[in-house]
């Protein structure tokens, strides 16, 4: 039996689109809201975010235009996709459905597949991951 993992396959770094969150949110069952950030002094007020917008940010509750998020809300509804989810089945799911469509402005992402039970590894030299396994636990020095 295989193991399914995501890299990312590309200088630049593990990177979701648009298209792929909104995919991932569908099949998980959340709505999302996409927000900018606009910095005024030390404050971070966050609007609504138009197609224009390069720089989003997504949360799983919509709390209106043109506000501040406590740390607090912001740990608890922000969704952010990145390194750690490379294994959650969802994800590897909505990178296969999509294909290249998955990945963002700086990413290349990719399911690759180990053996179920094999120790990993994984190498990032720029954001450019190479994976290493075995069948006994690897130790880097």
């Amino acid at each position: 039996m295989q193991k399914k993992i995501i890299l990312n396959k590309c200088f630049g770094g593990f990177d979701l689109s648009e298209e792929g969150y909104m995919l991932y949110a569908q099949k998980k069952g959340l709505e999302l809201y996409k927000y900018k950030v606009n910095f005024k002094g030390r404050d971070c007020i966050y609007t609504y975010a138009t197609e224009e917008d390069l720089f989003v940010s997504y949360f799983t509750k919509d709390f209106g235009n043109n506000v501040r998020i406590s740390d607090e809300d912001y740990e608890k509804y922000h969704l952010y996709i990145r390194e750690e989810y490379r294994e959650d089945e969802t994800l590897v799911q909505v990178v296969e459905e999509l294909g290249e469509s998955a990945s963002g402005r700086f990413g290349n992402l990719q399911v690759k597949e180990i053996p179920e039970n094999s120790f990993f590894e994984i190498d990032n030299y720029d954001g450019q991951e190479t994976i290493y396994y075995s069948e006994t636990e690897i130790f880097i020095q």
